[in-house]
This record gives structure tokens, sequence and C-alpha cells, in this order.
């Protein structure tokens, strides 16, 4: 069966052999620092709401600007990174050698003299900080360890297939590849700002990512690459260009699982569109069983994240108006602002319903077309073309009226009922903070147990229900990124905690390794 050069693609590079074990020697470290690195870094974790495959990334900047404050530009900062990803089981030794390591400390090094000839130099540029750079080092650090070709070429495909589709009048066509790229990472790959920033600069500058040796000349186009980059992140076209990408993903989402599971296998499989229907419907059944073990874990973290985060603060604040200027305090209002978001967490969340045969049938066919009939996807009328002019402004700007009086309506009535029951003005604060958070986390975990959802499932009132739920959304999503930025718990694990403690974890390992060795001795 022939298929197109660039499906013939996505299974070539599947089918490419894996990359042999490395030869040199491989750290290791010991089991009972292991287990208490694991059991630290889970009470970490929990304090930061993070996608699970961006924790490890996060891990390696957090640890690189620990080591680069306390030991600066010392040559034995990778080696100290690689053991505490070892630690905390982030990374397998297999995956790293001496010579790795070398690498890693080149890649830091280059780097460190960003910092040294433009940071402290006084020549900032502007937009570019120093945490900026560090998502970058965590980045490369990553890919280097982890070979990243597998998603690069699924991200080609998606990118191969939807691209032909988005019209953007009056753009150039560097400006559309980088959008779409850009949209792709955000709705396909889930990536965060770092990492999409990473794999741009890849491509616009890739001869910095291949420097070995004094990286300084390159400096002025690296940081104006950067500058560049970031702009193109913060264009008014990635959110809309985003949605239009997550409507396409579902059956891409699956076809990334197929490869993934059957690997060098893929090619056989499509050859025999029968079995390709089965092994779809088999990966597609297994996704939706999952969806009730993801929902329960993103509730169960998510609940963490709120509430060890941001009660406390919350409770400083009731408590002491209460004592101080109510002169009492209010039992049922703080009972209830304990109790009523876990409560309404559960039930926004609690009621996702898993995709049926139906669904099932439309991610097949959809499936099949891309893999069979790839080319026939450039003439499809499902474009994404910015600014359609508006055939209705009148109704429109009534519906936009209508839609701010709904804010009045939604926080009034939540007002009036707070009130009823007593709140003061300090509990209804923090329950209207509260609810919205809770809400746009619930609103997240739903969205997220729909990936794999062809057809939008819309019950007869879910319109209206909608439209009077979106203002508190829209509040719990401007809180949940202004607020993350104030972080108690963070500051406490990352400057307080955690230099200290891994401190206490490298003199127990040598310990270790001195008693392996005495025993040694004595056999």
């Amino acid at each position: 069966m022939e298929l197109s050069p660039v499906v013939d693609a996505l299974i070539t590079a599947f089918e490419e052999p894996k990359p042999q074990g490395r030869e040199g020697v491989h750290p290791t470290v010991s089991g009972t620092v292991s287990l208490l690195a694991v059991l630290y870094e889970k009470a970490r974790n929990a304090v930061e709401f993070r996608a699970e495959h961006l924790v490890r990334r996060a891990a390696i900047e957090r640890i690189l600007k620990r080591r680069i404050m306390i030991n600066g530009g010392s040559n034995s900062i990778a080696e100290n990174l690689i053991l505490e990803l070892l630690w905390a089981k982030y990374i397998d030794s297999s995956l790293v050698d001496d010579a790795k390591i070398a690498d890693i400390q080149a890649i830091i090094n280059r780097y460190l003299s960003v910092r040294h000839h433009v940071f402290d130099a006084g020549t900032k540029p502007a937009g570019i900080s120093w945490d900026t750079l560090m998502g970058l080092a965590s980045s490369e650090i990553e890919e280097t360890i982890v070979s990243a070709r597998k998603r690069e070429a699924l991200t080609d495909f998606f990118y191969q297939a939807i691209q032909p589709n988005i019209t953007i009048p009056g753009a150039d066509e560097r400006f559309i590849n980088i959008q779409t790229y850009i949209a792709i990472e955000r709705a396909y790959n889930g990536a965060d700002e770092a990492l999409i920033v990473f794999h741009l600069l890849k491509m616009v500058e890739p001869g910095w990512f291949t420097q070995k040796n004094d990286p300084t000349p390159l400096v002025p186009s690296f940081l104006q690459n950067l500058t560049a980059v970031q702009q193109s992140l913060r264009d008014p076209l990635g959110e809309p260009l985003s949605r239009y990408i997550r409507r396409h993903t579902p059956p891409f989402l699956l076809i990334r699982d197929f490869f993934l599971e059957v690997g060098d296998k893929a090619r056989g499989v499509m050859d025999k569109p029968e079995e390709f229907d089965t092994k779809l419907a088999e990966l597609a059944d297994r996704r939706y069983h999952e969806i009730g073990t993801k929902v329960r874990r993103a509730i169960v973290r998510s609940i963490i994240y709120i509430f060890l985060t941001k009660m406390l603060f919350a409770l400083a604040l009731e408590a002491p108006f209460d004592l101080y200027i109510a002169k009492r305090v209010s039992y049922l209002s703080l009972g209830i602002n304990t109790v009523f978001p876990p409560i309404l967490l559960f039930l926004v969340a609690g009621f996702i319903s898993v995709p049926g045969a139906d669904n099932t049938r439309r991610l097949i066919e959809r499936i099949k077309k891309i893999i069979y009939r790839f080319d026939e996807l450039k003439a499809e009328n499902d474009v994404f073309a910015p600014g359609a002019p508006n055939r209705r402004p009148i109704l429109t700007a009534v519906f936009s009226v209508f839609y701010l009086a709904t804010f009045l309506i939604s926080f009034g009535l939540i007002s009036f009922i707070l009130t009823k029951l007593q709140f003061n003005i300090a509990s209804q604060i923090i329950f209207v903070f509260f609810v919205t958070l809770v809400s746009f986390f619930a609103y997240r975990i739903r969205a997220a147990a729909r990936e794999y959802e062809m057809v939008e499932r819309q019950g007869f009132l879910a319109p209206m229900v909608d439209f009077f739920f979106l203002p508190i959304l829209r509040v719990g999503h401007v809180l949940s990124r202004e607020i993350a930025k104030i972080n108690i718990f963070i500051f406490l694990f990352d400057f307080i905690l955690e230099a200290p403690l891994k401190v206490i974890f490298e003199v127990a390992e040598e310990w270790i390794r001195f008693i392996r060795i005495k025993k040694e001795e004595i056999i």
C-alpha cells in the first residue's frame, strides 16, 4: 500500500534502531538516599501544579539554579545535577556516562558564558532574564539525556498535516510557520514556554546548540533570535490558533499512542487495515478507561496544590478579621470555606462520562484518512482564517453587554447568599477566591478528560449554564495565573529546605559508598 511521503517519514523515524547503550562509566546512587530523595520530590511537586510530562525539565531547572548559585562556575555542576536526578529517579543510570556528563557541563558553561559577558557586564537585553536562559539550558540538558527524536517526528507530522489549512492574510510564510508550530507545541504537546523557546531556537539558531568552542561570537545573534522568539510567543494570534489546533488533536493523539506502542512494527500493522482498525479501537478503549484514574489523580493534585499553597494564607486573613474586627469567630463561614471547595471540585469534575463507540468510530475514520489519504487533507474546508468579518455587529454588541452583566449577576447572587448566611466581607472574599479557583481547576480537569473526543457533547441547558458560569471561570483563570507567582511553599522548599537537605543526601551517599568499599576490602 503506497503512503504519502510524510506518513512514510513518520514510520521510518520509528523504524530507526534504538541508540546503543553508552559504554562509559555509569554513575550509581544509594537506594536509601534515592528513597528519601523521591519522597522529597513528591512533596515539592505537590505545592506546584505542573503537568506530569514537564516535571523533569522543571526539576533540572530548579537544581541547576541552586547549583549555580552555590557553586558559581564550578566544573562539577553537571556531575552533581546528574546525581540529584538519579536520586529522585527522574532518569535511569543507563542514560548517562562520563562522556554525557561532560557534554552537559559544556552546555552549562555555554550559558554561564552568556551570564558573564552579558548579565554580569550590565548589558542585559530587555525582556530576557536569567530564568529564561535557565529554562533554555534545562530543556537542552533534558534532551541531551533523553532523546526527543520520536517526539519531533510526531510533531512534524502534525505540522505537515495542519499547516496547509492555516491562512493569515497579510502575513509572510515564516510568521505563519512559527505561529503554527507554537500552537502545536501548546495544544498537542502541552509544552511550557521554556520548551517552546528551546525548540524554536533550535530551528532559527542551530549553531548555538552545536557550538563546542567559545560561544562569545554567537551571543549577539543568539540574544537577538531569542528576543524574536519571545515576541512570537506573545503574539495575539496565538490563542485563537491554539484553539483551532486543539480541535484537531484527538486523532493525532491516538496516532501518537499507536506509534509509541507498536514502534518499528507500525508499517506491518498499517499494511493490514483490519488489524490497524482493531489496534486503534483497543488503544482508544484503553485511553477511555484511563480517564477515571487521570481525573482522580488530577483532583487530588489540585486539592493539595490549592489548599497547601493558598489555605494558610486565606485562613491567616479570615481568622484575624473575625477576632480583631468582627470581634467574633463565625464557625459556619470557616467550615463552609474549608469544606465547600473540595466538594465542589469533586462534583464538577466527578460527573465526567467517557466517550463511547461512536467517538471511537469517528476517530478511526479520521485516522485512516490521515494515514491512507494524507494528501487529501489540503483540500478540506476546515481552514483557520482569523479576522473574519462580523456579520451581525449589533447582535454581538448586545451579547457582549449581556456577558458583562453576567459578572454582576453571578457574583451578586453569591454575595447575596453569603450575606444571608452571615458571612463577613473577609469570609466572602475567601469564599469567592476558592470557588473561582476550584472551578477553573475543575474545568481544566474536564477538558483534559475530553482530549480524545471528536465532537463535544453538550446537554440542552449547557449553553445557558456555561454562559453564567463563564465569569467564575474567567476570574479563576486570572487568579490561578497571577497568584501562582506568590507561593510561600515553593520559597520554603527551594530556598530553605532543599539546599541543606541535598547536602545531607550527599554526605549520606558518600558514607554509604565508603562503607561499601570497606566491606569489599574485607571480602
